[in-house]
């Protein structure tokens, strides 16, 4: 039987990150609203989509030369997630966990 763990302060800080934005992200947005290295990024994003957070899709680019980037945004299940990181007593995130301008 598998343990269930409470997040990381790093997964919280990604989930607030997506749950405040009005669209979408990729993950060098996410990087630059939360100060997360991509080493710890990229595997925690793709452990969130594993289980059912995220959901990614491929961004085909405008500009040439550019490679298709990833987009993440949360699911049901993960803005259920956000939405009580935040509520944890508090009407907002604390200040390390909001999420900083681009």
């Amino acid at each position: 039987m598998r343990k269930t763990r409470a997040p990381s302060k790093a997964t919280k800080q990604a989930l607030i990150a997506l749950f405040n934005a009005p669209d979408s992200l990729h993950g060098y947005e996410i990087m630059q609203l939360t100060g997360i290295k991509p080493g710890t990024l990229y595997p925690m994003l793709a452990r969130l989509e594993d289980q059912g957070m995220l959901a990614s899709h491929w961004q085909e680019t405008t500009v040439g030369g550019r490679p298709p980037r990833h987009l993440y945004g949360l699911t049901d299940a993960g803005r259920a997630l956000a939405k009580s990181l935040l509520s944890d007593g508090r009407q907002t995130a604390p200040s390390d966990l909001r999420a900083k301008p681009i």
